[in-house]
């Protein structure tokens, strides 16, 4: 792969462009991963509003009509239910796993089969996220295990 970078005052805006003979995964990869440059989602913790980069987001969690975001060391809450946030990280690397539950796989380090076809989700952090039985097979498929 070959890297150019012009830098130059003429340039009122930044621009990306990928020049390849076809469009193959490590080029869909490069495209996903300069989407979620500028991807921020509106989140709140206390009386302050953050914008926060979903590449940091662990898990999204629906509990009691309300919608946390977790990351490696913050909890913050949304105003978006769950179906509203899983819209808008349709093209990203999240995935619904359970009827509560959002996860980033990029933020998965292990699985390990549970009870009744269940997957134990073990994340970057330590924390461990159960997968239902409805969601396990699409999360094997997405992660390239089926």
């Amino acid at each position: 792969m070959k890297i150019e970078i012009d830098i130059d005052d003429k340039y009122s805006d930044t621009e990306v462009s990928i020049h390849a003979k076809r469009l193959d995964s490590d080029v869909e990869r490069l495209i996903a991963m300069l989407r979620m440059v500028n991807m921020q989602i509106g989140v709140h913790k206390g009386d302050e509003t953050f914008l926060l980069d979903i590449g940091k987001i662990l898990y999204i969690e629906a509990v009691e009509r309300k919608t946390f975001i977790y990351t490696a060391d913050e909890t913050f809450e949304s105003d978006l239910k769950l179906y509203e946030i899983e819209q808008q990280l349709l093209e990203h690397d999240f995935l619904r796993v359970s009827k509560q539950s959002i996860v980033n796989i990029r933020m998965i380090k292990s699985l390990k089969t549970d009870i009744n076809r269940k997957i134990r989700v073990t994340l970057k952090n330590g924390e461990q996220i159960i997968v239902s039985r409805m969601y396990s097979d699409e999360l094997r498929r997405k992660l390239g295990l089926k």
